[in-house]
């Protein structure tokens, strides 16, 4: 099948179909939205009193970017109120955005037949309030470059990977992946302590980070050799 570079290289631009031209226009558009892996813990005694499957987050009304996730599923329940989840914001509402509007999501518990039920009506929306942006900015490198990077907390990483075969593992570790990029990256994280798994070259090499506070240091960094 040819690639999008065949084509264009076949067909002088200004013979280009119209449609075909746009959609070559639109791919290069959204492949330079980048986003900013952010792993954000979302806490509030409200949660406690439902069955919490998800979160959605968006940006406020009077911001200048627009922005909404999709559904959300925690990374770790941490307890009853307090979960962990990862959302890849795109890089210019991270820019210009240093709060989030968060709503958990969660399943309604009324009835035996609630899956008779419109999927709409399924759920409840319970509002949070806001998750702050203003986080460690992690900076993720290796030597040499090009190294898949997955992050998660090692409370979590002992408890579904630390005795696993991590390549036959490596489809349950996408969740856990770095800005859906490579090395060189970076993450937004808080002060907890983190396994940090890179991927080059069919080797895995794994590191425990404990970050420092935000306020003696904003901008901290981590390097693996290959």
């Amino acid at each position: 099948m040819p690639t999008r570079s065949d084509i264009i290289e076949n067909y002088p631009m200004k013979k280009l179909p119209l449609f075909l031209l746009l959609a070559t226009m639109l791919c290069d558009t959204m492949a330079g939205q980048s986003v900013v892996s952010s792993y954000l813990y979302v806490e509030s005694n409200a949660l406690s009193k439902y069955k919490i499957i998800a979160f959605t987050l968006k940006t406020p009304d009077d911001a200048s970017v627009p922005w909404e996730s999709d559904q959300i599923k925690p990374l770790l329940k941490v307890s009853d109120s307090k979960f962990l989840i990862k959302v890849d914001v795109p890089r210019q509402v991270m820019e210009r955005v240093n709060e989030l509007e968060c709503t958990g999501i969660a399943k309604n518990s009324y009835g035996l037949f609630n899956w008779l039920k419109k999927k709409d009506r399924r759920t409840i929306k319970i509002p949070y309030g806001g998750v702050a942006l203003n986080m460690i900015r992690l900076e993720i490198r290796s030597d040499p470059q090009g190294a898949d990077v997955y992050m998660m907390p090692v409370r979590l990483w002992d408890k579904k990977f630390k005795d696993t075969d991590l390549e036959k593992s490596i489809d349950d570790m996408e969740r856990y992946k770095v800005n859906t990029s490579t090395t060189n990256t970076f993450a937004r994280i808080d002060q907890t302590v983190f396994k940090i798994i890179f991927y080059a070259n069919g080797m895995f090499k794994t590191m425990i980070f404990g970050p420092k506070p935000l306020s003696i240091e904003p901008e901290q960094s981590v390097t693996m050799k290959f």
